[in-house]
């Protein structure tokens, strides 16, 4: 495929086609189907997720994974414009237990909103809230006949493809299912269980597909032949192993196949469609294996961007270009042409040399590269040896860093000290402060070699008691102490203080405060550790941009 292919939305499925995961996700999605007025900056791990889902019975991944169920989501306001709440309104309102949940407004007070739940599922029917509590919902309605749909049909809570065939007076919409598989043919539905499909009919006469075979219903590779009047298009199939040679296919049930990952190059153009979006950016599918990485810096070169829900909605179509590969098989994009990922690929160096480096001792180094989240800087050792290796933003120095730029410039001389060395991944961390954050705010205690042997064996998902010793703009140093009464210090990282988005760490934590933490990992004389459930934890870290 070409390398300014448009996105092809994936394949479309018969009534009884949905796998279940899918089906949860977006029934899920439907619960807050429509447009969304945000009314303040959360993580979008804060909804909780699922039509279904009771208020006090909303499992830690399901919240997690919530911002995949946003499909439906379309920001109403840009730029914080002011939400005008009406009783009767639909919202997702943040409860006395800190998640979110769908209801609707049953009363305007002084300042307050009662909004009653949807399911309270054992807690209070309603409660009071304040505007900054709530996000408001419109309910998508202008289909057309002819709209490609999920729907959710009133004899099941499952979600199934169908199309739009009429539009009726009462404000609802008659869905003619694509399988019934031995149901109605169709039902007539509100548009709060509806949610608009997009799919791709331009596919031309040569293009290989992906089209649903008629003899079984599962996809194929296969190349269009003909272009019917009807709409369809006639495929000839790779192997139709005693099936037919050729089939005509609605456009619903075909698609391009996946790019590979191999295929795929720096600066190459493609038009995707916005998946998920995080606080830090956004994944974006544009037809390849995997989702691409937007980074939160990669979307606008002249606007600073706080807020990534002011710039980018779900759904939404993007032109972006490849800026980066990784040996994982991730891969970044950019809405900026010509950036790329740290300057693009450099030939790998060997990091032997810097693994058994004493972690206090500096260096001489040059920043090659500023990025959002850091800089690149290659390390001089005396006899010569050189290699690159990140500085953290939060390893720049001692308090808060708006901006590296406000820091740091290419070609800029700096010392470094070698943090850690991943030679499986070949990546080496660097960071430009005093061991322990020494000098900069005060100090903290005199940096020492403590023997972390005890703690290397112990079990990931095993809790243990710990005493905040210091805050940190990235975390917390937490004094932990092993059965054997070993005494040590670990790093508990912004992200791992608990589920959803710590903006402040002294809003968690003080210094002297009893905690329960579990061992993520201990490496190069340093211990990490978290206050989050391993299950958790495990969705968010391969989120880590």
């Amino acid at each position: 495929m070409a390398a300014s292919a448009v996105y092809v939305p994936g394949r479309s499925f018969g009534r009884r086609k949905i796998s279940s995961g899918f089906r949860r996700a977006l029934i899920g999605a439907l619960a807050f189907a429509g447009v969304v007025a945000l009314s303040i900056r959360s993580s979008s791990q804060a909804f909780a997720s699922g039509l279904n889902a009771g208020r006090r019975a909303v499992p830690a991944m399901c919240k997690s994974s919530s911002s995949r169920l946003g499909s439906a989501l379309i920001l109403a306001a840009r730029g914080g414009e002011a939400q005008d709440f009406a009783v009767g309104d639909k919202v997702k309102a943040k409860s006395e237990d800190e998640n979110w949940y769908s209801g609707v407004i049953e009363k305007i007070g002084d300042g307050t909103f009662t909004v009653k739940w949807d399911d309270p599922d054992g807690g209070p029917e309603s409660e009071d809230l304040v505007e900054s509590a709530m996000k408001k919902i419109i309910i998508f309605k202008d289909y057309v006949v002819g709209d490609d749909v999920f729907a959710i049909p009133p004899e099941d809570s499952n979600m199934y493809a169908g199309t739009v065939a009429k539009i009726n007076a009462d404000g609802t919409f008659q869905v003619k299912w694509d399988d019934p598989d031995g149901g109605p043919e169709s039902h007539d539905l509100q548009p709060d269980v509806m949610k608009k499909i997009a799919v791709f009919k331009d596919y031309k006469v040569g293009d290989t597909v992906e089209a649903k075979f008629p003899e079984d219903g599962n996809m194929y590779l296969a190349e269009v032949t003909k272009i019917n009047d009807d709409g369809t298009f006639q495929v000839k199939w790779e192997d139709p192993d005693g099936g037919p040679e050729e089939s005509p296919c609605k456009p619903k049930e075909m698609k391009y196949p996946p790019i590979p990952f191999d295929k795929l190059e720096v600066g190459q153009k493609y038009k995707g469609t916005v998946k998920s979006i995080r606080d830090f950016g956004a994944f974006v599918d544009i037809g390849a294996e995997a989702d691409g990485l937007l980074h939160i810096s990669s979307i606008s070169k002249d606007t600073r961007i706080e807020n990534i829900y002011d710039f980018l909605e779900d759904d939404q179509e993007v032109e972006v270009w490849i800026s980066g590969k990784r040996d994982d098989g991730k891969f970044g994009v950019s809405m900026i042409e010509g950036k790329t990922d740290g300057g693009g690929p450099r030939p790998q160096a060997d990091l032997g040399p810097f693994a058994d480096l004493d972690p206090n001792e500096f260096h001489k180094g040059t920043v090659q590269n500023l990025v959002s989240f850091g800089a690149f800087v290659t390390v001089h050792l005396e006899d010569g040896t050189e290699a690159d290796g990140l500085v953290h933003i939060s390893q720049i120095r001692d308090g808060f860093v708006d901006t590296v730029e406000d820091e740091l410039t290419s070609g800029q001389e700096v010392q470094v000290r070698v943090q850690s060395v991943d030679l499986e991944r070949n990546k080496m961390s660097l960071s430009m402060k005093e061991p322990f954050g020494g000098g900069g705010d005060g100090g903290f205690r005199e940096a020492k070699l403590v023997d972390l042997t005890p703690f290397e064996n112990m079990p990931s998902d095993k809790f243990m008691t710990g005493k905040v010793v210091r805050c940190v703009p990235f975390g917390a140093f937490v004094t932990v102490t092993s059965e054997d009464g070993a005494e040590a210090d670990g790093l508990v990282h912004i992200t791992e203080i608990r589920d959803g988005f710590v903006e402040n760490v002294e809003d968690e934590l003080s210094v002297d405060q009893e905690v329960e933490v579990r061992v993520k990992s201990v490496d190069n004389g340093k211990m990490s550790l978290s206050m989050k459930r391993e299950e958790d934890a495990a969705y968010t870290e391969d989120l880590d941009p």
